[in-house]
């Protein structure tokens, strides 16, 4: 008996383990079959797909040896074999696909007619099923069906995904603006759609507000949007006008936006940051005044009022001619500020920017020492804010000539943060120090680390300086021309501007074989401009052009020659072949794009 019934639980566990080594076959043999239909051997799919579909009538072995009839052009095969499946399938309207695309392909149109009126029809009693039936449709390139299909769907309200099924077909068949509508349509109802309906839109329009898809799409948005004052449909159409850079439209819809719901004013701030960064300081100013003007029942009141101040800097920076009297002003509006704002750890970036604006724009240095000592003093500020107010205070002591002092505070800040981008701007700051100083070995050393920062610009001023040094540093047996050159930076940085072009004048006068010249030439240059004598300015850029036509900063030359004779001259036929020389013999300029838009545009007049 026991020997009977051991025989007889392994029989039994036998039977239950073959199912298990069954499917697992077949699940193979699938595998195989679909990797021989990806490499085009549909004859091989094939055979595999007939034995697994004998053995079991899976929908997907189905569905595998379809395909494989259909790309071997067995077309009677195929119907035979949807036939077959139909018999156990009866309400399965993907089958009703199947039999339309199978009499559409033999040329019986009206048999095909027939089934898609049928599966029309059966989708109307049940919507359950659009979404299956209608992919087939789509894959068989039955695109008006396909839409009918989606539409049939969209009568049940909790569907109205579909129209973004809708929409991406009328795209394909370039009926843009169907596509449009639908899109529109679905984001009225659907705000979780809204930043893939902007993606996909992406990729219709550009940036030129007359380009035939933005007005086609700005036209129905603003209709729609009058009409019903959907917020998403606005956020839509205000996204729209910042793709087109017209800022000051985002902000009048947005504003509008902000008065019909009674926000909060935060889309309004963030549209002003995205102006700031796009140099539409203006309408950033405008923004910022309309939460200014809410007064404290604002959530962004207290930022807004910092932020302006930014911005009024940041748009004085950008101008190519500032007063004295613009610098005074807004140094002026920096005080006034404080006297309702306070100087605390909330505002202490401010007075790290006023300290800024009197160090170097009105060149004062007493009162900027003794606003950044104020802003250094604030014990509650982060570590990170007061890091960046020592950078400014090193920066300060560095224009009076206090060398070891501004050493040692951007050295502490190198040292706090070492991996981080404002110990990398310390390091840089540091290493110009050790290039005004002379001591080339040890600035070249740590450029060398510098140009691998994370933060482009830091890694680009390391790289520029570097060269510098490296191209320049061995043409004598002796460091005194590029130590004179250094020794001109520093007295730049330190806004000595008559003692640095005597000093660079000194170079083109006893070293006139060496490299340096055009650099120095280029210095002289910028020193000029500082001092707003355009006339100076554009005799040297002449010496550069004409004695350095192919060294480094030839095309940095021409180009700025050509923007004194487009702006300050008015010498527009100079400035298009200066601009035609960058073009033609310039390829890898930096200005190259600049010198092409500059030539179009002037060769348009």
């Amino acid at each position: 008996m026991n020997s009977l019934l051991k025989t007889t639980i392994k029989l039994f566990l036998l039977a239950l383990c073959f199912p298990v080594v069954l499917v697992a076959q077949n699940n193979n043999q699938a595998q195989l079959a679909n990797q021989f239909f990806k490499s085009g051997a549909f004859q091989k799919a094939s055979e595999i797909y007939t034995g697994l579909y004998k053995t079991h009538k899976s929908p997907n072995y189905y569905q595998g040896l379809l395909d494989c009839y259909l790309e071997l052009d067995k077309i009677e095969e195929a119907e035979k074999l949807i036939k077959k499946h139909s018999k156990k399938q009866t309400k399965n309207t993907s089958l009703l696909v199947d039999y339309a695309h199978i009499y559409t392909l033999k040329g019986e149109t009206k048999k095909a007619a027939k089934k898609f009126k049928e599966l029309l029809s059966q989708l109307n009693e049940n919507d359950h099923l659009v979404s299956v039936t209608a992919n087939r449709l789509y894959k068989f390139e039955y695109f008006d069906y396909a839409i009918k299909a989606y539409e049939i769907g969209l009568l049940n309200p909790s569907k109205s995904k579909y129209s973004f099924q809708i929409a991406r077909i009328y795209g394909q068949l370039g009926n843009i603006s169907l596509m449009y509508e639908n899109y529109l349509e679905l984001i009225t109802y659907n705000k979780q759609y809204l930043q893939s309906v902007k993606n996909t839109l992406n990729r219709t329009i550009n940036n030129e507000p007359e380009n035939e898809n933005n007005l086609l799409l700005k036209g129905l948005l603003l209709k729609k949007v009058q009409e019903t004052g959907n917020e998403n449909l606005a956020d839509l159409l205000i996204w729209l006008f910042i793709q087109e850079k017209n800022f000051s439209a985002a902000f009048d819809q947005e504003k509008a936006m902000d008065q019909k719901l009674d926000s909060d004013q935060k889309k309004v701030f963030i549209l002003a940051s995205i102006c700031r960064k796009n140099k539409a300081f203006d309408v950033a100013k405008d923004c910022y005044a309309y939460i200014i003007d809410l007064g404290t029942e604002s959530t962004y009141y207290l930022d807004a009022q910092l932020a302006i101040l930014t911005v009024n800097k940041e748009l004085l920076e950008t101008k190519s001619k500032v007063l004295k009297e613009e610098w005074q002003l807004l140094a002026q509006e920096y005080i006034t500020s404080f006297l309702s704002l306070g100087k605390t750890s909330y505002t202490i970036l401010l007075i790290r920017d006023l300290a800024q604006i009197q160090a170097f724009r009105l060149h004062d240095l007493k009162n900027a020492s003794a606003t950044i000592t104020e802003a250094l003093a604030i014990l509650s500020a982060s570590d990170e804010d007061l890091a960046q107010c020592k950078l400014v205070y090193a920066d300060i002591l560095l224009l009076q000539n206090e060398v070891w002092d501004a050493i040692l505070y951007y050295s502490q800040v190198d040292k706090a943060y070492k991996h981080d981008v404002l110990g990398h701007e310390a390091k840089f700051r540091r290493a110009k120090i050790s290039y005004y100083q002379g001591d080339f070995d040890w600035a070249q050393a740590q450029l060398d680390v510098l140009k691998k920062s994370t933060a482009k610009l830091i890694a680009n001023n390391a790289m520029k300086l570097s060269l510098l040094i490296q191209d320049n540093l061995n043409m004598d047996t002796t460091t005194v021309t590029m130590e004179l050159f250094a020794h001109a930076d520093l007295l730049i940085y330190q806004n000595k501007l008559d003692q640095a072009y005597n000093t660079l004048d000194s170079i083109i006068i006893h070293y006139p074989g060496h490299s340096l010249l055009d650099e120095a030439l280029y210095r002289q240059y910028e020193i000029k401009m500082q001092q707003d004598k355009k006339t100076d300015a554009s005799e040297l850029l002449d010496q550069i052009i004409s004695f350095f036509s192919f060294d480094i900063l030839a095309d940095d030359a021409k180009f700025a020659q050509a923007h004194l004779q487009e702006y300050y001259f008015n010498n527009t036929t100079l400035a298009l072949e200066l601009y035609q020389d960058i073009i033609t013999n310039h390829q890898d300029s930096f200005f190259l794009s600049e010198s092409r838009k500059h030539f179009r545009e002037l060769s348009k007049e």
